[in-house]
């Protein structure tokens, strides 16, 4: 009796451990941190990126303000009752948030393309997959949740892929580590019980393919 008692309170230890990594997994690849880590990724391991330095200042700086700025929004909303949490798994109460995040990725692309200094076309081409891929991910969470995190885990994915078909001699160790990525952030949002599997599925092709194609053929307004 004893033995049972020891045996369940052991696996009870390690459900624990298990849900607070894939909390921790959650956190450390939430969606709003993304943006910032493609970027840093691609003038990282992209010899033909050329910008000034004064560039990579203003780029840094507003991909912080999408960062800390939403943030900032959804605990307000929190706070006054609007939001039941962060983590946003009631589907309804995602409309609000989509729409601050997309506003501000708009404000950013305007200023960057028709305000900011020179940069590549690339840069140009990312903020706008991203902008695209929040919208369709919007119109699909009006009647199906979509998952958010892989939605942006895939367009780290098709951007490094995007970026070895522009640039065919880049090192391919790079998507497949953010293939990597994507499968620990599945697992966690699957372990959390946050979203089904056709969730995680759907939001990783999606921002996969949107950012592969917006990026890969040049697309911009």
């Amino acid at each position: 009796m004893v033995e049972h008692v020891q045996e369940i309170s052991t696996g009870a230890v390690k459900q624990t451990h298990t849900y607070r990594f894939a909390q921790v997994l959650s956190l450390v690849f939430h969606p709003l941190w993304m943006p910032l880590i493609i970027y840093m990724s691609v003038r990282t391991i992209d010899p033909y990126y050329i910008a000034p330095s004064e560039a990579d200042y203003f780029v840094f700086l507003l991909l912080g303000v999408n960062i800390v700025a939403p943030a900032v929004s959804m605990l307000i909303m929190i706070k006054y009752g609007m939001l039941s949490s962060i983590e946003l798994r009631n589907r309804k109460e995602r409309f609000g948030p989509y729409l601050l995040v997309i506003f501000y990725y708009v404000l950013s692309y305007i200023m960057l393309r028709w305000k900011g200094p020179y940069l590549p076309d690339t840069v140009f081409c990312f903020f706008l997959s991203v902008i695209v891929s929040l919208i369709i991910s919007l119109s699909i969470n009006s009647i199906w949740k979509i998952s958010v995190h892989m939605l942006a885990q895939g367009g780290v994915f098709g951007t490094l892929l995007a970026l070895n078909v522009i640039h065919p001699n880049l090192d391919t160790l790079y998507p497949a580590l953010s293939l990597l990525m994507a499968g620990l952030t599945g697992y966690s949002r699957l372990y959390l019980d946050a979203h089904t599997h056709g969730q995680v599925y759907v939001g990783f092709c999606l921002g996969a393919v949107v950012n592969w194609i917006v990026i890969s053929q040049t697309i911009m307004i």
